[in-house]
């Protein structure tokens, strides 16, 4: 009976004994695997950090398959069949986006532009066309300051070519000229064709003798010349050269009064004629007048006549194209 019982404690032991071996194996061995699968968990943050450190991300297309299944998962949807993934709602925007306009948009604006330009063009041209530019030679004298008035009343600007020695006798009027807004310039020194004409350098240094008695007068640095007589034909081709060499502007005329020869009211008839029959479409009117008693006494007339027809009297500038014969 005692060896029975002996038996029994024996196996019980043996039993036990056994039991704690497979219990410490299995123990061991659940360990292991922890273990290994918190150094591959290790491993894959690690990577991740270092990705990051990198600048290495993931593709769109993987993030994108990403959020939509996280997407399904929230909302309880079956993923994507295989036969659907390639076709993710968000890869029209990530892979291949929209083609911008900018051409399109901005195009309008280019034609406006143009139109712009040509409307510009168009308008300048009608205002030349209404444009008149009433020129006076052989001033200043006693009439300068009639004409001043006359052209005041009706709001006329115009270019006075002046003698050298009449500038120095008359400075009040040249300053008045250049004060009233008037453009200013030079005709000479003698008015004798032989003198002027005589070579290249008495027609340059008369007009540069002009030029600077007319800046001490005004302090207008004026490049507007008229020679005596116009450009032709004493002009030579070595004149002209030298006068454009000297910065000098030459202007001639294409529409004359005559007012040096119609002794009356008869000028101004013939101005209007002019006007009338114009043959250069694109050339400013020029209109050849002198300070002469005559041309005063009927002045106002030739402006009312003007401004009925809608013309605008204005001066000449050193930016324009200059008139020649």
């Amino acid at each position: 009976m005692r060896r029975m019982k002996r038996r029994l404690k024996k196996s019980v032991r043996v039993t036990f004994a056994v039991m704690s071996a497979l219990f410490i194996l299995v123990s061991t061995i659940w360990v292991m695997d922890i273990g290994e699968a918190k150094s591959n968990e290790g491993q894959e943050n690690l990577e991740k950090v270092m990705a990051k450190e990198t600048g290495e991300q993931q593709p769109v297309k993987k993030q994108t398959d990403e959020v939509k299944e996280k997407s399904s998962e929230e909302s309880g949807d079956l993923p994507d069949q295989e036969g659907q993934e390639d076709e993710p709602v968000d890869s029209v925007t990530v892979d291949a986006p929209l083609p911008q306009e900018e051409s399109t948009v901005d195009q309008p604006g280019v034609d406006a532009s143009s139109e712009d330009k040509q409307a510009q063009e168009e308008q300048t041209v009608q205002d030349e066309q209404q444009s008149v530019y009433l020129t006076f030679d052989d001033g200043p004298n006693e009439n300068t300051e009639g004409i001043l008035n006359v052209l005041e009343r009706y709001d006329a600007k115009a270019t006075f070519f002046m003698l050298e020695p009449n500038m120095r006798r008359f400075k009040d009027s040249v300053k008045d000229m250049a004060a009233e807004g008037h453009a200013v310039g030079m005709h000479g020194v003698t008015h004798d064709a032989a003198a002027f004409y005589q070579s290249s350098q008495s027609v340059v240094g008369e007009m540069k003798k002009g030029q600077e008695t007319l800046e001490s007068i005004t302090g207008i640095h004026s490049n507007l010349i008229r020679v005596p007589y116009g450009s032709v034909p004493n002009m030579k081709p070595s004149y002209r050269k030298a006068v454009d060499q000297a910065g000098f502007h030459m202007w001639d005329w294409n529409i004359d009064s005559e007012d040096w020869r119609l002794l009356s009211q008869e000028y101004v008839p013939n101005v209007m004629e002019q006007i009338n029959a114009f043959p250069y479409k694109h050339s400013p009117k020029i209109i050849l007048l002198h300070e002469k008693d005559v041309t005063l006494e009927y002045l106002e007339e030739l402006l009312i006549d003007l401004t009925e027809k809608g013309y605008r009297m204005k001066a000449l500038t050193d930016q324009m194209d200059p008139v020649t014969f």
